[in-house]
């Protein structure tokens, strides 16, 4: 049998008829059928890619400098009661801002470690992310700390019960419970105030 082969544009033209797609997946999806007319831009065919899956999350500006390639992270899933987590990696920082609601974030991308059929596309979450870890320090509420001429100060209360000091601060680590480290000023066992109650006579 002599085969020959097709003209190029005839090639051209059959290679038209057919959808490529550009990642290796599973259609979940299809939303035209044979015989439709479909605009440019239109959704034909939903594909999940065969790779793991990610989260694309927007950090806030104060928090992006604390964040680094590779810092590991605990998700758990709305679907899903916190008792089931998950654990994710930090796999690509964007490098531009992207504005919400006139806030600069920035969008961070994490990677499921492992595999789990639990894990579905669409699925919302909650993020926490290990930046940094410090044992056997200080910490007190963020709200115990006043700025007073530029500096960092805290009230302690005196022996007496009744009375109290101011001292200067340092700070450090700030922990996601409302906490923030002291390095220097205070020691343990110090007692802190937090809020005086105004009072009047009546």
């Amino acid at each position: 049998v002599q085969t020959c082969a097709l003209p190029i544009y005839i090639q051209a033209q059959l290679a038209k008829t057919v959808l490529k797609s550009p990642i290796n997946g599973v259609i979940v999806e299809q939303k035209a059928k044979v015989g439709e007319i479909v605009s440019l831009n239109d959704l034909v065919i939903l594909i999940i890619s065969e790779m793991d899956f990610e989260i694309k999350s927007n950090v806030p500006e104060v928090d992006i400098a604390n964040i680094k390639i590779d810092d590991i992270a605990t998700v758990t899933l709305d679907a899903y009661s916190s008792d089931t987590e998950f654990k994710a990696k930090v796999i690509e920082i964007a490098p531009a801002e992207t504005m919400i609601d006139n806030i600069p974030t920035y969008k961070v991308t994490f990677e499921f470690a492992g595999k789990s059929n639990l894990i579905k596309s669409g699925m919302t979450a909650d993020i926490d992310i290990l930046t940094n870890i410090k044992k056997n320090v200080i910490s007190i509420p963020q709200r115990a700390i006043l700025k007073k001429d530029g500096k960092k100060v805290v009230r302690i209360l005196n022996q007496d019960g009744l009375s109290y000091r101011e001292v200067e601060v340092k700070t450090g680590m700030r922990g996601s419970n409302g906490n923030i480290e002291i390095i220097e000023g205070i020691k343990n066992g110090d007692k802190i105030v937090i809020r005086i109650k105004s009072g009047g006579r009546g």
